[in-house]
């Protein structure tokens, strides 16, 4: 049985969108290249998202490997294009960029992609998925990256309040543009 991470950065205050609805996005480097998207998409794991997230990352990465870029972002983007994926969505018929659509009650499907998938499976977006997965109590892993500034609102994938869950710390990593990288296991897995 799979394992479900929820990967997600967010402000000091804990919002990851603006008030008007814009991803509030880290500062990128070498550090994050590493210990972010290396953590979050490498061979064996499977990307879970929500449809909103999937179409904006199934318009971009295809794309992103062109010799513009470094050699380690097209790398990267070459495993973000080949690795599976399956989108959440009660609308979404044929999602393309090698994915598969799972439907239904969030809980079920959750559990199914869970018996189906081995290894980890990665949740990495949207805001309303992420904050839906964590009211269900089938996360097993937290991985969140702290920026050092504050949004002063927005969303934050806690708007519905936590799990009321303990978690245990697994490690933690101070990156080189100041944000903090935790990652916590729930206690009762």
């Amino acid at each position: 049985m799979g394992t479900l991470t929820v990967a997600m950065f967010m402000t000091l205050d804990g919002y990851t969108e603006t008030s008007d609805g814009d991803l509030i996005s880290p500062d990128w480097s070498d550090d994050m290249q590493q210990y972010w998207s290396g953590a979050n998409a490498h061979d064996g794991q499977l990307l879970l998202y929500g449809r909103t997230a999937f179409k904006f990352n199934a318009s971009y990465w295809p794309t992103a490997d062109t010799e513009q870029n470094g050699d380690e972002y097209r790398a990267f983007a070459r495993t973000m294009n080949r690795l599976p994926k399956v989108v959440v969505s009660n609308t979404l018929k044929a999602p393309g960029w090698n994915a598969t659509v799972e439907s239904g009650p969030l809980d079920e499907a959750v559990t199914r992609i869970k018996q189906q998938h081995e290894g980890e499976i990665v949740a990495v977006g949207g805001i309303s998925l992420i904050s839906a997965l964590i009211g269900t109590r089938l996360v097993d892993h937290y991985r969140l990256l702290i920026m050092p500034r504050f949004a002063g609102g927005g969303r934050s994938i806690f708007h519905n309040g936590g799990p009321g869950e303990s978690l245990r710390l697994i490690d933690t990593r101070q990156m080189d543009t100041g944000a903090l990288l935790l990652n916590y296991d729930v206690a009762s897995n």
